[in-house]
């Protein structure tokens, strides 16, 4: 997942034992629109991993 969303243009952190914890760390200055985009790429490369989209935006 971290992956498809670095491909996308989003860069999160991995963390715990086993890399089984995403986090996204935006700017203090993160806009709306910055957020909708976040959202829009994580639902995107969660999906392309389960093959399933759940995350609304």
């Amino acid at each position: 997942m971290c992956e498809a969303a670095y491909r996308s243009g989003l860069l999160l952190e991995t963390a715990g034992p086993h890399d089984e914890v995403a986090k996204v760390l935006p700017p203090r200055t993160v806009v709306d629109e910055q957020v909708e985009q976040c959202i829009g790429i994580l639902d995107e490369a969660v999906a392309s991993v389960v093959g399933v989209r759940t995350l609304v935006a």
